[in-house]
């Protein structure tokens, strides 16, 4: 299914507006991949914070829990927001609350400062994330599903290259807690005034503030209920998978290899997010429905080798079914965020992509959460290898999903 033509949510006129709608898209698409690669960038660092303030794997997957929150938090009141009040207003309010954030945790003393900065990203991001998935999808060429290809493909390459260079920035350059991200502080800071003149795609008149700012609830279309619910095991086997792998992947990594363990632990993240990136790229002519019946077998088959790699102590065998997993998540992404955005019509777009991503960040974050309190108890061996047949399983669910009429 193809997405309809956009002319019927476009101003009259879009003062300011310098960026072209192609440009507008290629900019929202790298803003994306901006975003994501903040929310990836403190993978790395864990190790360093758990040596630093000396507390547990729970603990650590509860940081990235606060970040997780904050983005639910910022989906349910804010995520449909910018289809009434416009996707520029949102977008900026969601800049400056991120550099706030990044300047917290660059400055962070100890870890409830990390809580503090990882909730107020995820509430930037979630504010974030229905305006800019809006934003591709009404600035794609007409009659194309490019928006949702680029969606995943900039949600993975984003946090692929966070983590990587965080990762290498950590190991090798001074103030490994604080140069990331100031670094990211300075690329926002030069994203906001492309914001400003990017087009307005919403179609927006005179809204009395109180009624602008009331919390607008994410949903999808009437009478598409049953088939959200359907595909949207999609993104629960997406998601549980790349919470693992953003919350104790680099400590899965570390426990594996000798020397440089930043480096590698934030390529653990690399491995799942970057290759699946690449998946998309390569898939993106593919339906939806293809992507998926490829993606989950390729996750299953991923898991049962990250699973293996764990018991034998192998990290090559960890990062080849790391890449194998990859390519799983990266076409279950895509296919996944296909089929769900085709549920949605011109006038709910914001609130479509918000309510698949409040999908996608529950999933990573009950299961990772949990995760880390069973590390706490039963180890890190016990706990992946837990994880591997829990996530397994959901992939198989989504697999059986696209042979279902809905």
């Amino acid at each position: 299914m193809t997405a309809p033509e956009l002319a019927v949510d476009r101003p009259a006129r879009a003062p300011r507006a310098l960026l072209t709608p192609q440009r507008a898209f290629w900019f929202v698409g790298a803003l994306l991949a901006l975003f994501l690669m903040a929310s990836t960038a403190p993978s790395p660092m864990y190790a360093i914070y758990q040596q630093r303030w000396h507390f547990s794997a729970t603990v650590l997957t509860e940081v990235f829990g606060a970040y997780m929150i904050g983005i639910l938090v910022a989906l349910v009141l804010f995520g449909a927001l910018s289809d009434r009040v416009g996707r520029r207003p949102v977008l900026l309010g969601s800049l400056a609350l991120e550099i706030v954030s990044l300047l917290v945790l660059a400055f962070a003393p100890d870890v409830g400062w990390l809580f503090l900065g990882r909730f107020l990203q995820g509430v930037a991001t979630g504010a974030a994330t229905g305006a800019m998935s809006g934003s591709l999808l009404d600035f794609q060429p007409p009659g194309t599903s490019r928006g949702a290809t680029f969606n995943g493909v900039a949600a993975g390459l984003g946090m692929a290259v966070g983590s990587g260079v965080a990762g290498m920035l950590v190991q090798f350059a001074p103030a490994p807690t604080e140069l990331a991200y100031l670094l990211l502080v300075v690329a926002f800071l030069v994203a906001l005034p492309l914001v400003w003149l990017m087009p307005e795609p919403v179609r927006t008149g005179p809204i009395a503030l109180r009624k602008a700012l009331r919390p607008q609830r994410p949903g999808v279309p009437a009478g598409r209920g049953k088939a959200f619910a359907l595909l949207a095991t999609t993104m629960l086997s997406a998601w549980t998978i790349g919470g693992m792998f953003m919350s104790l992947g680099p400590s899965v990594a570390k426990s594996l290899v000798d020397g440089t363990p930043y480096l590698i632990g934030g390529f653990a993240v690399v491995a799942v997010t970057g290759v699946g990136a690449i998946a998309q790229l390569s898939a993106s002519g593919w339906l939806g429905q293809r992507a998926v019946r490829v993606g989950a077998p390729a996750l299953i088959i991923g898991l049962v080798a990250v699973a293996g790699a764990v018991l034998s102590g192998s990290a090559v065998a960890f990062f080849a079914g790391s890449a194998v997993v990859g390519v799983g998540w990266g076409l279950m992404f895509m296919g996944g965020f296909r089929l769900l955005t085709a549920l949605a019509d011109p006038r709910n777009r914001a609130a479509t992509a918000s309510m698949i991503y409040i999908v996608a960040y529950l999933s990573a974050t009950v299961p990772s959460v949990s995760l880390g309190v069973l590390t706490t108890y039963a180890g890190l061996i016990t706990s992946t290898l837990v994880f591997a047949a829990i996530a397994a399983l959901f992939a198989a669910i989504a697999w059986a999903g696209t042979y279902v009429r809905h």
